[in-house]
């Protein structure tokens, strides 16, 4: 016997108005399980559909109760008695099961199951009995229901041995008693008659009633089996009638209300899918329009790029004019530089000569000083010697002369020599002032011929950037105008869309309608379930 496991001590109720609806195949795999099941066992449907029905047996079940099950469903008659299930969780759950076999164009395909929520007296006594049954107390009472002679039969068997009665004793008795045995016979058949009339109406009696309520939709009364075989058998088929009616209308009531929820579900989401897509398309519109405005800004500015893109080509041309001017100036400047170092350098010669000159002078000076002493001292010796000096005091005259006239020529020199000096170290000053800012002027031409090299890079990657952005400008521009006509594609779509949320709205109405309807139908059975 399949054990089930884990068990807990959690109860679960089935609900009256739900009855447990199930399908099996000969094997006793499920075929068709209804909400209710699905809902009290936690398995889904899924889980459920393919399985053998054991799955939902409890452990506390003795298995002779299945095996009387199997036995009586097998005999073609239905098997009623309450079972405890285990659901999913371990949790259980009782039910008063109802099972016959289900046949189709007189071939036995199956068994449906009903069950439905016991009183709780009949579950105590279940308890009790099953628990007596698994400790070996008590044995489980067969439902199998065996072969009962057929009362119809029996009375016309008691009706023909009657009359035969009756003929045999006019044969046998005398004339005296031939005619009170004809008379007994016939008080039997008498008899008999009334006695099957009487079942057979009280059969018919039955039938009829229950065919009533049913006809009323009251199927909570049960239709009582008893009898003899005949009337059980039919009796049988009105109890199993009713329990799958109920069963059905039960699975009708819930699906109306189950299809009643979801048609207003598909309403309410319906309006809500309509104003969404209308507000989709008035967005698309608007998303269309900025697109088309995009497009036209994006060809805007590829042609400013473009126009850029130009203007930094004929900046780079400039620049690299401006550059090689550079060079060239930058060169002068430094032949410059080389000429004004070659003037100092003479102007330092000069200045070296000139010096020389006065050193020269000084001396030639100093010799005329020299001399004009001299001449002086030979005029005094030459006034001493009278007569005999007056020719050497001539000599000596001109020669003091000449050496004044040479130390005047002398001073001349010097202030020459200074003015010239002078001169020179002014211009050596200037030639410096000159090779400094010559310097400064070669290297502020070095900087600039180096920013313009950048400049030229800079015009080079900006006219380059400039064409790379023209170029993704001119692919936006193409994306834009097919995203704008997907846009239009997509526009159409959700107007298509809004036109089927619209019929979608039209049949939740429609739906809603008919479960209205479906509701009123059965409102009169859902009150007898």
């Amino acid at each position: 016997m399949r054990q089930n496991l884990p068990v807990t001590e959690q109860e679960l109720f089935l609900d009256p108005r739900s009855p447990i609806v199930t399908k099996t195949d000969l094997k006793g795999r499920i075929c068709y399980a209804n909400p209710a099941f699905v809902e009290i066992s936690g398995f889904t449907e899924a889980e459920l559909i393919g399985q053998p029905h054991n799955v939902v047996r409890h452990p506390d079940m003795p298995a002779v109760a299945f095996l009387d099950l199997w036995n009586t469903i097998k005999r073609g008659q239905p098997w009623q008695g309450l079972v405890k299930n285990r659901a999913k969780n371990g949790a259980f759950y009782w039910v008063e099961a109802y099972v016959t076999p289900l046949s189709e164009n007189g071939q036995h395909i199956g068994y449906m199951s009903v069950r439905s929520t016991p009183s709780r007296d009949k579950v105590r006594e279940a308890e009790l009995l099953y628990r007596a049954i698994n400790a070996g107390q008590a044995s489980f009472p067969s439902t199998v229901q065996t072969t009962t002679p057929s009362w119809l039969m029996l009375q016309l068997v008691i009706f023909s041995v009657t009359l035969l009665a009756g003929g045999i004793s006019i044969l046998l008795l005398p004339n005296g008693w031939q005619q009170g045995a004809l008379l007994l016979a016939f008080l039997l058949g008498c008899l008999a008659t009334l006695a099957l009339q009487q079942r057979v109406r009280a059969t018919l009696l039955a039938a009829n009633a229950a065919l009533l309520r049913f006809g009323e939709g009251n199927f909570k009364e049960m239709v009582a089996v008893q009898g003899p075989r005949e009337c059980a058998d039919l009796r049988q088929r009105l109890e199993t009638t009713r329990i799958n009616l109920r069963a059905i209308l039960a699975d009708v009531v819930s699906a109306s209300a189950s299809i009643g929820q979801e048609a207003d579900n598909i309403g309410r989401q319906a309006a809500t899918l309509q104003e969404r897509a209308s507000d989709e398309s008035n967005d698309i519109a608007h998303i269309a329009a900025a697109l088309e405005q995009l497009t036209v800004s994006v060809s805007e500015i590829a042609d400013t790029t473009r126009t850029g893109s130009d203007h930094a080509s004929t900046a780079r041309q400039l620049v690299q004019q401006g550059s090689a001017h550079m060079q060239h100036t930058l060169q002068s400047t430094d032949s410059m530089l080389a000429a004004i170092g070659e003037v100092r350098a003479t102007l330092e010669q000069l200045n070296g000569a000139v010096t020389r000159i006065g050193s020269i002078s000084q001396l030639i000076g100093d010799v005329a000083d020299q001399t004009n002493l001299l001449a002086l001292n030979a005029a005094i010796e030459a006034a001493r010697a009278g007569e005999h000096g007056r020719g050497f005091a001539v000599v000596a005259d001109e020669v003091r002369k000449l050496a004044e006239r040479t130390s005047h020529s002398t001073r001349e020199i010097g202030d020459s020599i200074g003015q010239v000096r002078q001169h020179t170290d002014a211009a050596l000053s200037s030639i410096d002032h000159a090779s400094q800012v010559t310097r400064q002027a070669s290297e502020l031409i070095g900087a600039t011929s180096s920013s313009l090299v950048q400049i030229d890079q800079a015009s080079l990657g900006v006219a380059n950037s400039a064409q790379d952005v023209a170029s993704m400008l001119v692919q936006q521009s193409r994306a834009s105008t097919e995203v704008a006509h997907n846009m239009e594609k997509v526009s159409a779509i959700t107007e298509n869309n809004a036109h089927n949320v619209a019929q979608t709205a039209h049949a939740a109405g429609e739906l809603m309608g008919t479960t209205k309807a479906l509701k009123q139908l059965v409102a009169h059975f859902e009150k007898s379930l």
